[in-house]
């Protein structure tokens, strides 16, 4: 049954009507939505369409323009792009984002269309559902916003490569985001190899605390040999369960994992025990750091 939209598209002043696929007539300014939309602006100059009777279609004595989307996503669309005076929908689901979103690419909304961009880096979007994000990111060709949802799955131990939100991926590119993910596990990889792949300030204040004077066992491994001193046995152990930890998930938020246990283990010595936190923070920030960096690098390898 037909029925008028809710405030502000229900008012007196509007000059013109859009009808969703519903049945919910929106009235609205034809001069903001032609701001707004170059489609509508041009649309707005043509002959009006009349019915098979030979009558326009109207609505309260207003032109009424049909359109394809539900009153839902219609109601969003236009809140975009009214003025700051109506406040911007709140996008509660993917589903909603993603549909307001083709709303906007189809109507050449362009200011809209970088809002809901921006919308699709929103953390309650991104990190819960990044495979749905890198999905429609992908299908209209926005790079940056892929590449950050791409980024984003490498935090899970396996994406979920046959699920449904990439029904409009093909294979080949399928197989493409498994290969980014395998090139950034070993670009992480070889940050764990040596410490000298580090900062050297940061190598080089770990240098000072290990020779201190301490009774904790050391680890006769070249690849925790930092300035001639071995890495004490507990945070080597660290490293190595981090190193392990970062084929898995390849990001610098894996490099946190393991440091509740490393200081833990300090526990037993007492200058580890005093020194450790503070050390342990400071290093863990930076390798973190030093991990994104090296992923940044890694081209994500498709086609926009």
């Amino acid at each position: 049954m037909p029925r008028e939209a809710r405030a502000p598209f229900n008012t007196n002043r509007a000059d013109v009507v859009l009808r969703s696929s519903d049945d919910i007539y929106f009235r609205v300014h034809s001069c903001i939505l032609g701001f707004s939309s170059p489609f509508f602006d041009s649309m707005f100059d043509l002959p009006r369409p009349r019915t098979r009777d030979g009558d326009q279609d109207v609505w309260d004595g207003l032109d009424v323009i049909q359109v394809t989307e539900d009153g839902q996503i219609l109601d969003m669309l236009l809140r975009f792009c009214y003025p700051a005076a109506v406040e911007d929908p709140r996008l509660e689901t993917t589903e909603e984002l993603e549909a307001v979103l083709e709303a906007a690419v189809k109507y050449a909304m362009e200011e809209v269309e970088e809002k809901l961009r921006a919308a699709l880096l929103d953390p309650k979007f991104l990190e819960t559902e990044p495979l749905r994000i890198f999905s429609i990111a992908y299908r209209f060709r926005f790079e940056a916003e892929a590449r950050a949802a791409a980024t984003c799955l490498l935090r899970t131990p396996t994406a979920p490569f046959h699920s449904s939100p990439l029904k409009e991926i093909d294979d080949s590119d399928l197989e493409k985001l498994a290969i980014y993910r395998s090139n950034c596990a070993e670009a992480v990889r070889a940050l764990g190899r040596n410490l000298a792949t580090l900062h050297r300030k940061q190598s080089y204040a770990f240098y000072k605390w290990w020779t201190n004077f301490c009774s904790c066992p050391q680890r006769p491994d070249a690849r925790y040999l930092m300035h001639g001193t071995y890495a004490r046995e507990w945070w080597a152990d660290y490293l190595d369960e981090t190193i392990a930890a970062l084929q898995e998930t390849p990001c610098g938020r894996a490099v946190m994992q393991h440091v509740p246990k490393a200081l833990q283990m300090a526990t037993s010595c007492p200058s580890c025990q005093s020194k450790a936190p503070v050390h342990m923070a400071d290093f863990s920030r930076s390798f973190a750091q030093e991990i994104d960096q090296a992923i940044a690098c890694v081209p994500l390898g498709m086609t926009f």
